[in-house]
């Protein structure tokens, strides 16, 4: 049977027995793509753990209304995650690069304003409300109770400053080792340069610090691709040391 449907509300609205209506972004999608009628099923979340079944009441071109059934509080989610750390780059892309990134599981999204990177500064600064709004639309698709947290840009010197120490970061690299062989520690941050790559002085700044660089197959990918491919390896990579840390505690247990 198909899955119901997952539409977005506010987390205080969501209370067993309330009766929701869906702001107008939410409601255009009911009535036009997904042609959805009174008394059928959806699920609503909030991006914020909260999680519920609903039934639709009432569906008008300009007003739709759910009744909430039951509400489930999703646990917040274990660890620090993977970020991906990504050079800013033409409109279209960036989109599809949060929008996969949420896709695959990457916890927060960090914009980066690198020297090749396309956006004056003055519009990298009217994107950012921009990509949050894309990146809380995406959980829908995946059926995500906790949204990717999209941070403030910041310039590559910055990131370096604030992350380098910590050992955890990665770059993306077509010479690079394979995720099977970064160390330990590293894996917390993958770095993705913008279309052409980092400059000299750039990439000579990166090295200071080490990182490894992570090869994510045998050919030159577009900035958006490198996110996709880049997110899913980390986050599976993380998925397995923690399956395999609980492993470990149950086997002492016992």
């Amino acid at each position: 049977m198909k899955a119901a449907p997952w539409l977005l509300a506010p987390p205080e609205e969501l209370v067993a027995g309330g009766v929701v209506v869906l702001d107008p972004v939410e409601a255009r999608h009911v009535s036009g793509a997904l042609r959805l009628r009174a008394g059928q099923g959806i699920v609503l979340a909030s991006g914020a753990g909260k999680v519920a079944e609903a039934t639709l009441v009432k569906v008008g071109k300009k007003r739709v209304e759910a009744e909430v059934l039951t509400v489930e509080e999703c646990p917040p989610q274990e660890g620090k995650g993977v970020t991906v750390a990504v050079a800013v780059v033409g409109n279209r892309a960036m989109d599809w690069a949060v929008q996969k990134a949420v896709e695959v599981g990457v916890r927060s999204f960090v914009p980066v304003k690198s020297e090749r990177s396309q956006p004056s500064k003055r519009e990298l600064a009217g994107r950012l409300d921009h990509w949050r709004r894309v990146a809380l639309q995406s959980i829908k698709q995946c059926h995500r109770p906790w949204a990717m947290v999209v941070g403030d840009a910041c310039s590559l010197a910055d990131l370096l400053d604030r992350e380098g120490a910590e050992c955890g970061g990665v770059v993306a690299d077509r010479e690079g080792c394979t995720v099977a062989e970064l160390p330990p520690p590293a894996g917390r941050l993958l770095l993705i340069g913008p279309e052409g790559g980092f400059s000299v002085e750039e990439t000579s700044e990166i090295s200071e610090y080490q990182w490894p660089r992570l090869r994510l197959g045998p050919h030159i990918l577009r900035t958006e691709t490198a996110v996709a491919v880049g997110g899913a390896m980390l986050v599976a990579r993380e998925e397995e040391r923690s399956r395999a840390f609980k492993s470990g505690l149950n086997s002492v247990d016992e």
